[in-house]
């Protein structure tokens, strides 16, 4: 039985990587926040307002700020029982427990060799991706012991977004998308057409350009959009199969389909 089910994930995995993608609406949800951050694996909804983290699910609200740390630049939530907060004006990335409780703080400012960092995202164990502005160079880095465990070239210019999973990290610039593996090697690099973000889920990967969303599947060279409605896109975030995009009064949840 152990068996069919591990074929039968396979198979839906695979078909999902394979096949095109509809949205269909789920549902709007009014809110009035400053930025829309994402949804964890618990399905617990995380939103910025007047620099404070909130955390809604169905046992209410929770909350975290730290006024010593400046502004919050970015949150990933990738890990819901340690969600990084990235203070960019700071160099600085605190991580929080699933209660929103200060577990670390890594001041970079203080750690050898120094850095500039403009960019953070998860990568596996205790570890998560950073790019170097003083360097150009994408690293990944362990937070139990402030070592860099593998390192890239140079890159030609800044990054615009980066998003990663337990085995990728992707990278986007002005003028390419590239995709890194968890040793550092590049494997895959093709121009990129206009795209100002991108979000990894399951494999697949989503860009916005303007208020448009495009999709790129496994294996593929070719970005899809996604047959959306006119929307405002302040910020969008998918997991669990559904879209969700922010237009700065209402959440709106896309579930994607399988074509």
């Amino acid at each position: 039985m152990k068996h069919v089910f591990y074929l039968i994930l396979l198979f839906y995995c695979w078909g999902f990587s394979q096949t095109s993608l509809t949205p269909k609406l789920v549902e709007s949800t009014p809110f009035d926040w400053d930025s829309f951050v994402g949804v964890d694996s618990f399905e617990s909804l995380y939103f910025l307002k007047s620099n404070t983290l909130f955390k809604k699910n169905s046992q209410g609200f929770q909350n975290y700020s730290n006024l010593d740390k400046g502004a919050i630049s970015d949150v990933s939530v990738f890990n819901a029982l340690r969600l990084a907060l990235f203070y960019k004006d700071f160099n600085s990335v605190i991580l929080l427990d699933n209660r929103l409780a200060e577990l670390i703080s890594i001041d970079f400012n203080i750690i050898n060799p120094l850095r500039t960092l403009s960019h953070i995202s998860y990568g596996n164990d205790n570890s998560f991706w950073l790019f170097d502005s003083n360097t150009l160079q994408l690293e990944l880095f362990d937070y139990n012991t402030s070592k860099t465990r593998v390192k890239t070239v140079p890159f030609q210019n800044e990054i615009l977004a980066l998003d990663s999973d337990y085995n990728t990290c992707w990278v986007l610039t002005e003028k390419e998308l590239q995709c890194y593996n968890y040793i550092g090697s590049l494997i895959s690099k093709q121009p990129q057409e206009g795209f100002t973000d991108l979000k990894l889920w399951n494999g697949v990967l989503f860009l916005q350009k303007e208020n448009l969303i495009y999709y790129k599947l496994k294996n593929s060279e070719t970005f899809l959009a996604l047959n959306l409605p006119k929307i405002l896109v302040k910020q969008f975030f998918v997991t669990n199969q559904t879209l969700y995009i922010y237009d700065e009064e209402s959440l709106h949840h896309y579930q994607l389909l399988n074509n």
